[in-house]
């Protein structure tokens, strides 16, 4: 029995350590030129986005990191992909999904 506990707790560990972190710069209230604000923020043991324009939601989800990338479990809409990010300062530079375009942000809190 006592085997069969510290199996289970070197499996867990090895899970939680193997796990990386959503950046705590990425996280806050963001603003595109296109009018649109993206707030990303903790939500218990997850990190969770919401993407909105002047008049509606336009996606929700959840963040998590996979290989320096952001992993995007969506939702609104049954979708998952990642994302390659850049932040610097107060710039936020995100890939758009399935796209050679990405999106512009700038820091508002």
């Amino acid at each position: 029995m006592k085997k069969i506990i510290l199996l289970i707790s070197i499996l867990v560990s090895t899970l939680a350590f193997g796990q990386e972190e959503v950046p705590i710069d990425v996280l806050g209230t963001w603003y595109s030129l296109e009018g649109e604000i993206l707030t990303i923020s903790r939500d218990l043991d997850s990190v969770v986005f919401i993407r909105t324009s002047k008049t509606s939601v336009l996606a929700t989800g959840k963040l998590t990191m996979s290989d320096g990338d952001l992993h995007i479990t969506r939702f609104d809409t049954k979708d998952e992909y990642h994302l390659a990010y850049g932040i610097t300062g107060t710039t936020l530079v995100i890939t758009q999904p399935r796209s050679v375009r990405a999106w512009l942000w700038t820091k508002l809190k």
